[in-house]
């Protein structure tokens, strides 16, 4: 053991939220959907092309039919894939980026290693690279050792293909903002009015306003894509390492309560607050987010907001936000929210709180993520 018992306590919630929604069941076409829609915009695939000469649409399609192949063999070879209408060539230039000979994961394992580094939070290569090209008299053939890691990488993993173009980055969080948005309105009863952000004195307002006029209840919902930095993940101690990584956080709390004051302050409507997150940056623990909510008070002083205007909110990651709006009723949801924010139930999942509460489900037909797909790549379409 190379770090302290209450290190490894602290540290636990990073170790193991990579896997959490794999071993939930969340499904490809949920992962698929959400990521290709975010990622795989017009500005984002032009920013994959400027870096890696390989067009966005392409890769996703040898990617998954990788994925798709591996489910029973081990290894699958490019003609495998002929079949899709895709080359040899095209699968090596899909290699390129996510994979390596064995030599060369070994290599990049060392160069990316650090002794200062506890082991468990070093860089997966797995992860970054989950293609392992090897070869035999055959010709050359591709090994996934984890099919998981391949789908993260060619879904979530794009954040890190687009993120430093500004105009990708930019454009995946209005993409992001929009598939949140269209995701409520599904959800929401016929009593519930869905509006998107609108103009305010100080500039727009948080990106979702939710009123249901039969119980006066409403959500103010702004969306935070955001992703956890792997810097935060793999660091013994976040909170002072990456301090700067968490403002963002933060500016979607005080952006609530500004839209709480600006809109609602003279209001009959009962209002509570979501920050809806790409990743669910709560994993990071009670003192994490008690430490966020502080320094949201200091910024909301600071604003003059006034204190009767700061109310609930709940951090909430994407996952969890579907998966109580598809099984709980409206006026539930809102009470949990509301529940959130206390001390009992801060920093839990919102399934949590409605689950410790025994709440009634009651099911609501599934979001369609296969429409969400077929407008991000159409090739989707071809095949399915």
């Amino acid at each position: 053991m190379d770090y302290s018992p209450s290190d490894v306590l602290a540290a636990m919630p990073r170790l193991f939220w990579p896997q959490y929604d794999w071993q939930l069941g969340t499904s490809n076409m949920f992962r698929v959907g959400r990521a290709w829609h975010v990622y795989a915009t017009d500005d984002g695939k032009a920013a994959f092309y400027a870096k890696y000469g390989i067009d966005l649409e392409l890769f996703l399609k040898v990617g998954f039919g990788i994925y798709a192949g591996s489910a029973e063999h081990p290894a699958i070879r490019p003609s495998y894939l002929t079949t899709l209408g895709i080359t040899k060539a095209q699968v090596h230039q899909v290699r390129q980026v996510i994979g390596d000979t064995i030599k060369g994961h070994h290599e990049w394992a060392r160069s990316t290693g650090n002794p200062d580094v506890p082991r468990d939070f070093l860089r997966s290569v797995t992860k970054e690279k989950p293609l392992f090209e090897v070869s035999d008299t055959e010709g050359p053939a591709y090994f996934v050792p984890s099919r998981s890691n391949l789908m993260l990488r060619i879904t979530d993993g794009l954040y890190y293909d687009i993120v430093s173009d500004p105009d990708a980055r930019r454009r995946s969080g209005e993409a992001f903002e929009n598939l949140c948005l269209e995701l409520v309105r599904h959800y929401a009863g016929a009593t519930i009015s869905i509006e998107p952000e609108r103009k305010t004195t100080y500039g727009m307002s948080a990106d979702i306003l939710v009123e249901d006029k039969e119980t006066s209840k409403g959500l103010i919902v702004e969306c935070k894509i955001r992703r956890i930095p792997q810097r935060v993940l793999t660091s013994p101690d976040p909170f002072e390492d990456c301090a700067d990584a968490f403002t963002d956080v933060v500016k979607g709390i005080v952006q609530v309560w500004r839209t709480s004051h600006e809109l609602y302050s003279a209001s009959p409507m009962n209002m509570a607050g979501v920050v809806l997150q790409y990743d669910p940056w709560t994993i990071l623990g009670n003192v994490f987010v008690s430490k966020l909510f502080k320094s949201a008070h200091e910024k909301a002083n600071a604003l003059h907001i006034p204190i009767s205007d700061r109310i609930p909110v709940a951090l909430v990651g994407y996952a969890d936000f579907e998966f109580i709006l598809r099984d709980y009723a409206y006026s539930d949801i809102f009470e949990a929210v509301c529940e959130w924010d206390s001390e009992k139930f801060h920093g839990w999942e919102l399934v949590g709180v409605l689950r410790a509460n025994k709440k009634a489900k009651s099911p609501k037909s599934a979001f369609d993520y296969g429409t969400v797909v077929r407008a991000a790549v159409p090739w989707w379409s071809e095949i399915f």
